[in-house]
């Protein structure tokens, strides 16, 4: 008896590994036509592609970026993210306080905002272009070391950009490269955190 339900856990455990090694690989099969869309330089088409893949994705399987999400937007992450870009968005521009602090939240909240669907998007990005090549050559499913290193990297860079030129468009500041990568490596710090959170205590999804 102990036997036959040991033979029946083992087969219904490779089933499941079975299901989920395909269900990390489906990322892959997208590849080439937004690749090709890249090689005819049609926005575009590469944007309608890229929201294609976004609900396909979503609905099949999960990646690192979309997991992340989970934390990013946590209170103790955005806590921490006002916090320590307070102190660098008065370092960049040189403002007053009570600037400084309006700078900080109105930034925030059009990262939170916009970010909410760019950050997991630059993750699908990742997955249909070198995430692709790396699950390729190492024979790795979507949640690989790789992918984990590079999740903070771009989620940071998007961040970074959506609260610079937040701040560009509404005060009409101007900045420099040097502005654009020190709050990345601020936003590097905070979703980095949240990714060492999401590894360490991952979500149910």
């Amino acid at each position: 008896m102990m036997s036959l339900m040991q033979k029946q856990f083992k087969k219904s455990s490779n089933k499941a590994k079975h299901t989920a090694r395909k269900k990390t690989r489906a990322g892959p099969r997208f590849a080439r036509p937004v690749l090709a869309a890249l090689a005819m330089k049609k926005p575009a088409l590469l944007t309608v592609l890229l929201l294609m893949v976004a609900g396909t994705a979503e609905a099949n399987l999960v990646w690192p970026a979309l997991y992340t999400e989970t934390k990013t937007s946590s209170i103790p992450v955005i806590g921490a993210s006002l916090v320590i870009e307070y102190f660098v968005f008065q370092w960049l521009f040189k403002t007053e306080w009570k600037k400084t602090a309006l700078y900080v939240i109105s930034a925030n909240l059009a990262s939170g905002l916009l970010g909410l669907f760019l950050r997991p998007l630059s993750g699908i990005a990742w997955e249909l272009s070198l995430g692709a090549l790396v699950m390729w050559l190492f024979d790795w499913g979507t949640f690989n070391p790789v992918a984990w290193f590079f999740v903070p990297i771009v989620g940071g860079a998007v961040n970074a950009a959506i609260e610079l030129y937040t701040v560009k468009l509404f005060w009409g500041e101007k900045f420099e490269k040097k502005s654009f990568f020190v709050l990345w490596a601020a936003n590097w710090l905070t979703v980095g955190v949240a990714t060492i959170w999401v590894v360490i205590s991952p979500p149910q999804m």
